[in-house]
This record gives C-alpha cells, structure tokens and sequence, in this order.
C-alpha cells in the first residue's frame, strides 16, 4: 500500500499518461537499448510531460506546478519508471536541477527558469565532474572569474548526460583559488548556446550517452549565481541530495518483478523474488523519508544517500537474480530469443553502473558512516 498522503486519482491519472505515452514508443529507437530510464533520453517525451502537466507537481502554480505534495510527485516518478519512459531530460531539469533552483537560488531567477521546466521547454545539463576529480568534486578546477557584471568560464566537464539535448547547463566552478578546497566555489547557470562550449558526446555502457564539454572563456551574466558566490559548496551538497533519490529506479524494479514472477519455477527462486520485493518496497521508503526532509528543509543527505545506495544494491541483485532465473537467455536482447522485448539484457547491462552514477556506493556510505553516526572519516 501507498504513503496515505499519496492520491490515488493523480496515480490513476499517472498510469494511464505514462501507459499511453510508453505505448506510442514502443517500437521507437528513442529508448530501445537504454537499460533504464535514466540511461534513455527524449525531447519529445519532455515536452510531452510538460504538455500535459507532469513536471513540477509539488511545485507552485504561480511556477507552472500544481501545488501538490513531494510525495505526489515522488509517487508519479516511479509510475515513470514502471512504463520505462525515457528520463534522462526529466531527472535532471525537473527532479534535481529545478528542485534545486526552487531551494537555493535568487527569486527572480527561480522566476525566469521554473514555468520553461515546467512546461517542458528548457532541458538542463549537469557541469559537475571532471576528468581529474572523479567523485572528489570538491577537486574540480575549472574557474570563473568576475569581470564587471560577467563571469568568464574555462575548464572541461565529463559525464554531463543529456548535454546535447540541453538548453542550458547548471555549472559548478571555482571563484576563488586562494581558499580551502570546499569553500571558494560556486553554482552558475549558463545558456548552453553561448560562445564557447563545445560538446563530444559519448556512448555509455547502459545504451545512453554521456557529455564532454570544453568551456573556453565561455561569458554567464553574474546574476545566473545559484546561492551565494563563493557559497557553492552548500548549493552542490543539497543539489545531489535531490539527485540521489531514485524513485524512477524503484518502478523499473517493480516492472521487472512482476514480469519475472510467473517465471519462477522453483521454492527458492520464489523465496528470492519476494526478497527482491521486500527491497524495492524498503527502497521506495527511503526515497520517501528522504523526500520528505527536503521538503521542510531539514538535513536529509543522509536519508538520501541510503536512498541512492538501496536502489543501487537493489538493481545489481535483481540483475543477478535474472540471469540465474532466466539462464543465457536472460543478455539476448534482439531476436525471437530475447526476454521481454529485451529489457532483462539491456537492464543487466545498464545495472552495472548504478553503484557509480551519481556518487559511488563506497562514498553513500562514507557519508552515512561521518554524518549519520558521526564516525571518523
């Protein structure tokens, strides 16, 4: 059963858009081979979204949004999930970039950029990882100084999903060198059309692509800070903890349970599969713990890297759980052999990054360990 907080008629109203909608794609090459949601990506999906009122449910009307609660939209995300539409676009305009706009940035931007999310017309990019900070991102290096009412960027991004799509690119930067390694930094938005950038996009093992970006002396207006200047760090912090709730990850897991269960032949494989379901049910409550917090703006990075990290174990044990159900057939995915249209392959393929994207699992629990039980680094 669903949190009580949970309408039933927006989840009714959900699942017949998102099954309609997934309908009209099957068959397409816009998400044939991504493994998961966050592996696809599709403009037209977007503005669909947009369309038809799916994006920024919790947030205000005056922004575009239905003023509904976190949890709604939460919900709604996972009914997403289960249909496997394409999200790429969506997870990071909507459920991280806009969330954090929402939180962190100045009222007058949060008015220009929110009702163009919400009606599905400006897609986002994420600049944060470097080729030489890995997960460390307080190690990045590229620079913004301030020239009169500008900043002037350099420096390169990597892994930057759905850049090519992107209108505009929500940017961590270095403002000052001279202070310690967390402080000095800071959040800008920028078009991604502005003189300057430049895109290589490459293929990802899930079936997606993933972004390169060269920022060379790229111009953003001063007033595209999010957060303070030199404040970023805080603004970066909160920005991943919206991105580390994966409800979309659950509905996927949800979808592959119950097209796996009349397959199960034996009281062990039945054993698992309901073990499997117990996880994806205890992941859905982390999302939602974590939701919740951010909601009312309390302390949620740790509810929300056990979110991440759940959904991460979850998907590489239901993997694994397919292929000793299932046997070789279970990675065929073209062909009359191939199990549900495909998917369990392409999910087993797309499952093996889940405990590295968007912050490993070793460091979810590093962050747990120091901030949930005051451990020693």
């Amino acid at each position: 059963m669903r949190n009580e907080l949970v309408d039933d008629e927006v989840l009714m109203q959900a699942r017949a858009f998102s099954a309609a909608l997934a309908s009209e794609l099957e068959g397409g090459e816009e998400n044939r081979f991504q493994g998961m949601p966050s592996d696809a990506d599709s403009r037209h999906v977007y503005e669909r979204l947009g369309e038809a009122g799916w994006i920024g449910l919790h947030w205000p009307q005056r922004l575009g949004g239905r003023d509904l609660g976190p949890l709604q939209t939460s919900a709604v995300e996972e009914v997403f999930g289960y249909h496997w539409l394409p999200l790429s676009s969506y997870l990071l305009s909507v459920k991280t970039i806009g969330n954090a706009l929402l939180r962190f940035a100045a009222p007058d931007l949060v008015e220009r950029l929110l009702p163009q999310i919400a009606s599905g017309e400006l897609v986002f990019c994420q600049g944060f990882s470097e080729p030489d900070a890995g997960s460390d991102l307080a190690a990045l290096r590229t620079r913004a100084v301030l020239d009169g009412d500008r900043y002037i960027v350099n420096g390169r991004k990597i892994w930057t999903s759905s850049a090519e799509r992107a209108d505009w690119v929500y940017l961590a930067v270095r403002t000052d060198p001279d202070v310690g390694r967390h402080r000095g930094l800071s959040v800008l938005v920028a078009d991604m059309r502005s003189p300057g950038i430049e895109i290589a996009a490459h293929p990802t093992l899930g079936g997606g692509t993933l972004g390169e970006l060269l920022l060379e002396d790229v111009e953003v207006p001063a007033d595209q800070i999010v957060g303070d200047r030199d404040g970023g760090w805080q603004v970066l912090m909160g920005t991943m903890d919206f991105e580390r709730i994966t409800s979309e990850k659950v509905g996927v897991a949800l979808w592959l349970l119950d097209n796996l269960r009349p397959l199960v032949a034996t009281s062990a494989q039945a054993q698992e599969l309901r073990r499997l379901y117990g996880e994806a049910r205890a992941s859905r409550l982390h999302g939602e713990r974590a939701t919740g917090l951010l909601a009312v703006q309390a302390p949620g990075t740790v509810a929300s890297s056990m979110a991440k990290l759940a959904v991460a174990r979850l998907m590489q044990r239901l993997a694994a759980f397919s292929v000793n159900l299932l046997g070789p057939a279970a990675l065929i995915e073209q062909g009359p052999g191939a199990l549900l249209g495909g998917r369990v392959a392409a999910f087993h393929r797309a499952a093996v990054a889940t405990t590295i994207a968007g912050g490993a699992s070793d460091i979810q629990r590093r962050v747990i360990a120091r901030h949930g039980f005051g451990l020693a680094p």
